[in-house]
């Protein structure tokens, strides 16, 4: 069917077409023709057979064509064309040869060599208004002709594929390329391509016409496949996979298919499923013959092989196959002509290889087939010959960590199980209570009855454990059967053990919160609870009223002997520790200390007996930590700590890191994992050893897991410092006290020692904590100090922060206090091997510093943090209980015991009840701090909060006189006393153990969470604000996490309407109050995977709105006054107290508030203002620098380390 056309010329009446088809290559509006569309006209002549009569060409007319009538003729054509295609599509679907004249014009226009054809046919298809791009899609998912598949394929590669070139032209027309692809991809185009290119590729007939479309086709995929996410995944669903393979494999050596291919396989290797369906099929020995066909040319081609390669080797049978067809080799000789190629691509080039050689390290036919002396020469000749530039410093760390991979494996110098275990049998047999006793003092001795037993062999290394599974824990079968019994739970069968331990969050009886009223007697007499639940729940017949009043007996302000302590006490078999003589005392106890509550301080903490108030701050310290329990015996108390801990209250400035120092000790590290007769390896100090001779008989029940019953622990250092010693070789070291860790020490060099850090208890892993002491040094000379044995991906190490040290020197000198030291600081992976068979590929990480010491024979004291004790705490108890303000009430008692006795403070701190300000009036402030033992910068905010709330400022009497303040300053008292860093007695991170808390293994947590539950439904009245003090070794500032139902991750949470100004209040406050607050680190996430923590716990299951965890650094600020400097104790004591002035601001709020965020471009929060009516709005604004994390992986105390 011939078509004909007519085209208005200014000044010429209109004129047919010169030729009876679609093709025309005559002198018109069209211009020149190019080779490709000439062969691509030949070819569709070919299968139409279609008669062609062409009019001799006309070369000069074409030359002195007028511009201006053409280019209006031109637009009239481009506008005539797009108008009969959708009338085609609309009214002509089964025409053919319509359909086939008119892409066939467009495809001329298109590949014309007058630009302003071009551009103006680019600019019609660009318009998503003109519809054009859907009605070609549409013509060709219908269409069966090849000739116009052909057309359209040609069309859309010019219209999609992004073009090189120069100016400013170029630029515009590839930005509205970029954007109809995702026009096209947004029309389902990608499906209707991947479609087209599996007929095309079934066909396979040889024809001429059928390889340039499918040419056409991969250059369209090529240019989708990167701008769609979900590419991979609709390449998988239409069965595309091999097929694009298999392209691939026949032609990899055609120069202008490989390129696109290349891409389209990358964005596949990218997707777990689909790489798998590669990697069975084959796909790395056609990578194999790719790479070698690329030859060592640096170019876009062979990166994108390598990147691909990187891909593909995340999969360890991958791996298999690349060590088998020795695609490792052929990596490694491309590497070795590293120094042959110049600029980025050789970074990345490098890059790409290294990455995937330690994939190769994860399996053991790859260490074996790096492991020869060829391939580790090449490698170690890199890190010779390497330039001394910044942008090599990563590559000079993969490559020595390659090294280290490949290498024999080589295990931490230290048995398998540590001496810092403690055996839970006792516990699961039900022989302990956690919850406290109220006792006389003359019946505080018989609490010493309760006693557990050490056990020094660990059989088998823990494991982690999920949120909502039973803690990995060392005991045998036998006793397993005899907790059951003993405790007389009866399963289902095949039920597990966790069934009869744990408690669903939304199971636990009223009946068992009712025993919490002891813990709030500032409330008044039972009556008076009684009236307060009553005229709160606004009902007769409250569970507390039917509770108390049941209880009543003649006497009306003593309860009734008949009170069931088994209720009172929970799960555990109290009769069997305590006879009713003790029962009777522990109620007249209770009766006395409500009788003294008009007094402003009272403690009924045990380790505070006997203490005389005029004793000095070392001496209390000294006597609360030789009441201490520990597991491992303590042998001394540590000086910082007996005398107040604090840090020298100077700026410091962050560390400026050394690339040259940092190349030196990651060189000498690869070249001791090569070279290891070449050091020295003199152990000077073996905890494993020290305790063998202090083994505990773990048979005998009445053994006590306690420092001494005999010895009190003093320090001496003042008198070490004062004697002549003799120059000594190496120093010593110790870490038996309170929070100190030190497992081992070797000496490495003259000055050089490599440490080895304790495990968290009945654990065989979780380092990050230390805490030890030095001596014998000599001053001016620096020493190396190497923990070897650290656990993260990554640290504040490599982003400015310091260790701390005191000298002992220093402080009687008149400068006492921990300072930041340390030089030559960095962190990097070591050739030691975890010794878990799970992980029996993972090496650790060491962390290097130098310390040149300020004194020769001092004694020093290095620390990851400024320590904050358990004795520490308890002791900064008892001085306030001394010192108590007028007015002021603070009631110290026991929450709980640990699983090692040892007491679990609560604190209630508020102002005396009067007739002006009635106590019951007041809101609630619940806090808690260091469930994480290592956090101790949480600890250092609490004892600044709490040290103003019992000062005597204006603004503290006010706050006293507004809430009533529940706080429980150390959650994981065992982890504290023992150097822990993530956990406690049962190797459980008690932070993911809010859902579903054990009575026996966690009781300060199930506890806490009681006091909490029981003033959400026993009295009607949450708290106002709770809050639990973290620390983070991730980012710098402070910063708050907090609960917003709309950024949760549950849609039901989505679902309901959120007052944002509840939760956005106090970090505003305190925005403006405290210099070292960072607004832009806070996130209100609610995330799956922190459901079982404190701060989304209490939001959702116990409706506290303002649920938050606050964050304090490890390191110091990037933000702010203090921006570049470290964070120090007395910043830390700061925050705790600008919490407080946030607190007391946050009542004076009025209710209708309005609240304005500005937003960075990255959605974080950066400014918040407050106004008293109008609309919330978000105003974005670029954030200020170094408001984010300095590491990749942007993580918050609620995560696996943090």
């Amino acid at each position: 069917m011939s078509i004909r056309e007519t085209f208005s010329r200014r000044g010429a009446a209109p004129a047919p077409l010169a030729v009876d088809f679609p093709f025309s290559a005559t002198r018109d509006s069209v211009g020149l023709r190019t080779p490709r569309a000439l062969c691509r006209d030949l070819i569709a002549l070919n299968s139409t057979h279609c008669l062609l009569q062409i009019q001799p060409f006309n070369q000069e007319g074409a030359t002195h064509r007028t511009h201006t009538p053409c280019r209006m003729a031109d637009e009239t054509t481009a506008d005539c064309l797009f108008e009969r295609l959708r009338v085609h599509q609309q009214r002509a679907p089964d025409s053919t040869e319509v359909a086939r004249a008119i892409t066939s014009r467009i495809n001329s226009r298109l590949t014309s060599h007058d630009k302003h054809v071009r551009q103006s046919t680019l600019d019609k298809l660009w318009n998503k208004q003109s519809g054009a791009i859907q009605m070609l899609l549409s013509i060709l998912e219908n269409t069966r002709d090849t000739a116009t598949s052909t057309y359209i394929t040609s069309i859309l590669r010019e219209v999609l594929c992004l073009k090189q070139g120069k100016g400013k032209k170029s630029s515009v027309n590839n930005l509205a390329r970029q954007q109809c692809a995702q026009h096209f991809i947004s029309l389902n185009g990608s499906q209707s391509v991947l479609r087209t290119l599996i007929a095309t590729h079934g066909k396979r007939d040889g024809n001429v016409g059928t390889e340039l479309m499918l040419q056409d086709l991969v250059w369209i995929l090529a240019s989708l496949a990167p701008r769609d996410p979900k590419f991979a995944m609709k390449v998988k669903m239409l069965g595309c996979v091999r097929t694009i393979h298999l392209i691939l494999k026949g032609h990899f050596t055609d120069n202008k298919l490989i390129f696109p291919l290349l891409v389209i396989m990358k964005q596949l290797a990218k997707n777990v499923v689909t790489t798998s369906i590669l990697i069975r099929d084959g796909v790395i020995a056609t990578y194999e013959r790719v790479l070698v066909s690329l030859g060592f040319i640096p170019t876009a081609r062979l990166r994108l092989c390598l990147d691909a390669i990187d891909y593909f080797s995340k999969n360890k049978v991958c791996c298999m196959q690349i060590v088998k067809t020795g695609l490792s080799s052929v990596l490694l000789r491309v590497f070795d002509r590293w120094d042959r190629y110049e600029g980025r691509m050789r970074l990345k080039i490098c890059a790409h290889i290294l990455q995937t050689l330690q994939h190769l390290c994860n399996i053991k036919a790859g260490r074996r087939a790096l492991c020869t002396k060829k391939h580790v020469q090449t490698l170690h000749r890199f890190c010779s010959q390497c330039p001394d530039e910044p942008e090599f410093d990563g590559l000079l760390a993969r490559v020595c960590s390659v090294i280290t991979l490949c290498l024999k494996h080589q295990a931490l110098p230290v048995p398998a199980s540590s001496p810092a275990s403690f055996n839970l049998s006792p516990i699961l047999k039900g022989t302990n209570t956690s919850w406290p006793c109220h006792e006389d003092e003359e019946d505080a001795a018989n609490s010493d009855s309760k006693t557990f037993n050490s056990d020094l062999d660990d059989d088998e290394p823990d494991t982690d454990v999920e949120a909502d599974e039973f803690p990995d824990i060392d005991f045998d079968e036998e006793v397993k059967t005899d907790a059951n019994d003993e405790d007389k739970v009866h399963t289902k069968s095949g039920d597990s053990l966790q069934n009869a331990l744990w408690i669903n969050p939304n199971e636990r009886d009223l009946e068992d919160l009712k025993k919490y009223f002891i813990y709030f007697k500032e409330f008044g007499s039972y009556n008076k609870q009684i009236r307060l639940v009553k005229s709160r729940s606004n009902s007769r017949g409250s569970i507390l009223e039917d509770f108390l009043t049941s209880q009543a007996g003649s006497n009306k302000n003593v309860p009734s002997l008949n009170l069931s302590l088994t209720a009172v006490l929970g799960n555990t078999d109290y009769d069997s520790i305590m006879g009713s003589s003790q029962a009777t005392s522990f109620l007249q106890g209770f009766h006395r200390i409500h009788e003294s509550a008009s007094t402003t301080s009272c403690s009924s903490l045990k380790i505070h007996k006997d203490i005389s108030k005029y004793s000095s701050f070392a001496v209390v310290y000294s006597t609360i930590s030789s009441r201490v329990r520990s597991v491992i015996p303590f042998v001394k108390v540590a000086y910082p700590d007996m005398m107040g801990g604090q840090s020298y209250n100077q700026p410091e400035p962050l560390n400026k890191m050394e690339r040259s120092a940092c190349r030196i000790k990651l060189l000498s590290c690869v070249d001791r994992a090569i070279n290891p007769e070449a050091y020295m390896n003199e152990v000077v100090y073996d905890l494993d050893q020290l305790c063998s001779s202090n083994v505990i008989n773990t048979n005998t029940d009445t053994t006590s897991q306690k420092s001494s019953d005999s010895l009190f622990l003093t320090n001496n250092d003042e008198q070490e410092i004062t004697k002549v010693n003799c120059f000594s070789s190496r120093l010593s070291f110790e870490s038996r006290f309170e929070s100190g860790n030190l497992r081992k020490a070797i000496q490495i060099g003259p000055r050089e020692y490599e440490l080895i850090l304790m495990p968290d208890v009945n654990s065989n892993k979780r380092h990050q904590w230390f805490y030890f002491e030095v001596r014998n040094m000599q001053s001016g000379r620096p020493y190396t100090f190497n923990i070897v044995n650290c656990e993260k991906s990554d640290s504040q190490f490599n982003f400015g922060m310091k260790p701390v040290m005191y000298s002992v020197k220093e402080a009687v000198m008149g400068k006492p206090g921990w300072v930041r030291a340390g030089s030559d600081i960095c962190y990097y992976r070591n050739s030691y091997h975890y010794a878990n068979q799970k992980n029996h590929n993972k090496c650790y990480l060491t962390v290097t510093f130098n310390i040149e010491f300020p004194h020769s024979n001092d004694v020093c004291y290095l620390a990851y943090h400024y320590p904050f004790t358990y004795s520490m705490m308890m002791t900064r108890i008892w001085q306030w209980s001394l010192q108590m303000p007028s007015g002021a009430y603070l009631r110290a008692e026991p929450l709980c015991y640990s699983l090692n006795n040892n007491e679990v403070p609560l604190l209630t701190i508020t102002a005396e009840d009067t007739s002006t300000n009635p106590i019951v009036d007041r809101e609630i402030i619940f806090l808690t701090a260091r469930v994480h033992p290592g956090e101790s910068n949480a600890s250092w905010v609490m004892d600044g909060t709490l040290e103003y709330l019992l000062g005597a400022s204006t603004a503290a009497t006010a706050l006293r006189a507004k809430y009533v303040f529940k706080i429980v300053p150390m959650l994981n008292v065992e982890g504290v006393i023992n150097g822990c860093h993530r956990c406690g007695l049962t190797n459980e991170d008690l932070n993911r153990r809010w859902c579903k808390p054990s009575p026996v293994l966690h009781p300060s947590i199930y506890h806490t969470k009681g006091l909490i539950e029981y003033l959400v439904r026993v009295w009607k009245k949450p708290p106002l604000v709770y809050c639990d003090y973290h620390g983070h070794s991730r980012k710098k500032n402070v910063f708050f996490y907090g609960c917003a139902g709309a950024e949760s991750w549950c849609s039901n949470d989505r679902l309901v309407q959120d007052e944002p100004v509840k939760y956005l209040m106090l970090p505003a406050l305190m925005h403006r109050i405290s210099p070292a607050f960072a607004l832009g680190s806070c996130s209100f996430r609610v995330e799956r995977e922190r459901e079982s923590t404190a701060r989304v716990t209490v939001w959702r299951h116990l409706g506290v709105t303002r649920s938050y965890t606050m964050e304090a650094s490890f390191c110091g600020f990037d933000r702010g006054p203090f921006k570049g400097f470290h964070l120090n104790s007395q910043h830390l004591q700061s925050v705790g107290s600008d919490f407080c002035e946030a607190l007391n601001g946050l009542n004076d709020i009025v209710t209708n508030v309005d609240i304005q965020l500005t937003k960075d471009l990255n959605g974080n929060i950066i400014d918040i203002n407050l106004t008293s009516a109008g609309i919330s709005s978000e105003v974005a604004v670029d954030s200020e620098a170094g408001s984010g994390s300095d590491s990749v992986l942007k993580t918050d105390s609620d995560e696996d380390f943090d």
